[in-house]
């Protein structure tokens, strides 16, 4: 099945290349790859009508992405060019105004209108319902632009329709990693010569963090499913941290659960956004004891017990206060587990001209605690968000191993 993608850019906006990727990614976890991507104005109606009469007599399959950021009347031109009209279909507005009810939000009417011959992609997300249009010759599916959206609407509903319609099935599984994507993409490449073309491969990652889906033929042995799993598994044990679609957050969570242990954490450097990441789970309150911001020396003298003389010494970004914010918070017996960060986020340096991207993560329990040295590089939320993801896969780590 030959496919194309259609995407609408607003111009006046930076290019956004890892959306555009995302997007694909959607698509090609589930087997579908598209032989052609079409990025065109949001305000360029004449391009997309002229586009959209070619693909009809080229492509099997024509994914539209777009729904309410195009500047002009995308449906009024898809109608002109299936010969067909748009009404207001039933359970496109069931899910509407469950949507409307749920955020408060008053969406367009316009929303639920889909063409005659058209089945709803539900929009659970958001107002913009999708519409799959089919004949034998080709499938148009319309999606809106954000991202979770489309996600969740392509997995439930324009794979597994496609995949009927072309009689084709596959099993997917998915493995979540953090660390070096060389070393990751080296040991999937390995693990495709086990057994040629028994499965395809996709990464998804961002701010260390990756999902790796793997998708296989329906008809594959089981065996071959389990000997491909346990080959990656084995050779990145150490950086795999769940075999399943799981957050880091909600990873974590789980294993505080598990082991019934109880967390403080003090940020100096992500600024809460690790504990927030934990607290977006329900019954956290009961694992977790506090999170501190100690952001001035003067907070993590007095609050955890950091010696003067050695922020005097070393400056407050380094392994050795860290270590005394870890210990300042297992030390008042609240909590059975402590995370700390420090470093500098950018985009300038501090007095001591360390270097932008120069953090320290303490993760320790009453048993011990390890300071970790690393050095991130990017846009100042690149480096703090790559600093929350990290402490929070050190954490995991730590718990795994009790």
């Amino acid at each position: 099945m030959k496919s194309a993608l259609i995407f609408f850019r607003n111009l006046t906006s930076n290019f956004d290349g890892e959306y555009y990727q995302s997007v694909i990614n959607c698509f090609s976890i589930g087997g579908l790859k598209a032989d052609t991507v079409e990025i065109l104005s949001h305000t360029d109606d004449l391009g997309f009508t002229r586009r959209l009469a070619e693909f009809k007599d080229m492509f099997e399959n024509i994914v539209i992405i777009g729904g309410d950021s195009v500047a002009f009347d995308l449906k009024s031109i898809i109608a002109q060019s299936f010969d067909t009209t748009f009404v207001e279909n039933e359970n496109a507005k069931t899910f509407l105004d469950a949507v409307s009810k749920e955020k408060n939000v008053v969406y367009p009417e316009s929303y639920a209108s889909l063409p005659i011959e058209s089945s709803v992609i539900p929009n659970i997300n958001g107002g913009y319902q999708g519409f799959i249009m089919d004949s034998n010759e080709l499938t148009l599916s319309v999606l809106p632009f954000d991202l979770k959206e489309v996600k969740v609407m392509c997995d439930k509903y324009v794979l597994p329709y496609l995949e009927n319609k072309l009689g084709i099935k596959k099993t997917r599984l998915t493995l979540k990693y953090f660390g070096d994507l060389t070393v990751l993409n080296d040991i999937l490449q390995k693990a495709e010569k086990i057994r040629e073309n028994s499965f395809t491969w996709t990464v998804n990652e961002k701010y260390g963090d990756a999902q790796v889906d793997l998708t296989f033929p329906y008809e594959t042995d089981e065996q071959i499913k389990k000997d491909i799993v346990r080959f990656i598994v084995s050779n990145l044990r150490e950086n795999i941290y769940a075999e399943y679609d799981v957050g880091l957050g909600e990873r974590l969570f789980d294993l505080l659960r598990l082991r019934k242990v109880k967390l403080s954490l003090a940020e100096s450097f992500t600024g809460g956004r690790v504990v927030a990441e934990i607290i977006k789970n329900s019954g956290a309150s009961a694992y977790v004891n506090e999170g501190l911001v100690p952001y001035s020396n003067q907070s993590k003298i007095k609050r955890l017990g950091v010696q003067s003389k050695d922020l005097a010494s070393q400056g407050a970004v380094s392994a050795v206060v860290a270590y005394q914010m870890a210990l300042g918070l297992l030390k008042e017996g609240n909590c059975d587990m402590a995370i700390c960060t420090t470093g500098i986020a950018g985009p300038n340096s501090d007095d001591t001209d360390k270097p932008v991207g120069l953090c320290y993560i303490a993760v320790g329990m009453k048993d011990g605690i390890h300071t970790y040295r690393n050095r991130l590089s990017g846009t100042r939320e690149q480096i703090t968000e790559t600093a929350k993801n990290t402490a929070l896969f050190l954490a995991i780590k730590k718990l795994k191993t009790l």
